[in-house]
């Protein structure tokens, strides 16, 4: 072996000679990212739904990055004969990998919040506008960050809030946002990304710490990956810009979220390596028994959670 091997090896095991990804690369993406939306016209129509609710519906179109467009619900609290005086307080929450299922229902709009159900491009309500041209998202366009699923995803998500900020009978300085595994995972990089949102709720997310997720037996992010043929360090370095666990030095407002003791699919070390980065008010809840699932203690601590922390 020659000294030059030696020594690149050496360093290699030293840990000291690293190809990851700088906090100004990351920066400078992002930045790019958030610059090119704002070039964007945002086009909102707003949609009055005739539905039989206890609470006023409507559908939301909004124009992205690329020109894409999506849809969210938006729900708004009735209270009977009594106006509201001041604008509402605004939950944004995101579906999971499914694409349909919101982590938080609009009817929770009359514990006193606007519920914001976001459906990033090629998911759930946004199918009909616009799809990828492939069988799966987290494995779309890998081989650079830029066009990569996740920069138009999380990108739709910045612009629904966005939307928030337009209107007189929502808060601009009130804005939450949660979510159940992937939507638990773009709430912790969108919540990163965005000052404008002031608290965090994030239930077994999804995407969190792909380098290790992708090494981890029966997790999702291994499976994909493994399916597409791209485990490679390529596709981890595209994922490395849109991991919770690099934004999180940037996450700075109160944060709850959860991990569940047997989650094959979001394993708790890669929640638990996100939860370590967070530099501010934090609180992590594990249940030991726990698969990836639903959990009602979980989903009832988080609203006191956010009346606590985000709403007063």
């Amino acid at each position: 072996m020659s000294p030059f091997l030696s020594r690149l090896s050496l360093l290699i095991v030293l840990g000291l000679l690293t190809t990851s990804l700088s906090a100004q690369e990351l920066n400078a993406f992002w930045q790019a990212t958030r610059e090119r939306l704002a070039l964007e016209p945002m086009e909102a129509q707003v949609e009055a739904v005739a539905e039989a609710l206890p609470y006023k519906k409507f559908k939301v179109t909004l124009r992205g990055l690329d020109g894409v467009r999506f849809r969210a619900l938006l729900a708004l609290p009735i209270k009977g004969e009594v106006a509201q005086a001041t604008p509402w307080p605004v939950i944004v929450t995101v579906p999971g990998y499914g694409g349909l299922q919101q982590g938080i229902v609009l009817g929770e709009c009359q514990r006193g919040y606007a519920i914001l159900q976001v459906f990033p491009r090629s998911q759930g309500e946004s199918t009909e506008l616009w799809k990828i041209d492939g069988p799966d998202k987290l494995t779309w366009r890998l081989d650079k960050p830029e066009g990569a699923y996740y920069q138009g995803a999380y990108a739709d998500v910045i612009r629904a809030i966005d939307f928030v900020v337009t209107r007189a009978d929502l808060d601009a300085q009130r804005i939450a946002i949660m979510g159940t595994s992937q939507g638990g995972g773009i709430a912790l990089a969108v919540g990163a990304l965005d000052s404008r949102i002031k608290a965090v709720v994030a239930h077994v997310p999804f995407l969190c710490d792909f380098r290790l997720a992708a090494k981890t037996p029966d997790s999702l992010v291994k499976k994909l990956l493994d399916a597409a043929g791209r485990n490679d360090e390529a596709a981890l370095a595209t994922l490395d810009y849109f991991d919770p666990a690099r934004l999180a030095p940037r996450l700075r407002v109160p944060v709850l979220m959860s991990a569940g003791g047997q989650d094959k699919i979001c394993p708790q070390a890669a929640i638990q390596s996100v939860y370590d980065r967070l530099p501010g008010n934090k609180g992590l809840m594990i249940y030991p028994d726990l698969p990836h699932t639903s959990c009602l203690d979980f989903y009832n601590l988080g609203w006191p959670w956010l009346d606590l922390h985000f709403r007063n």
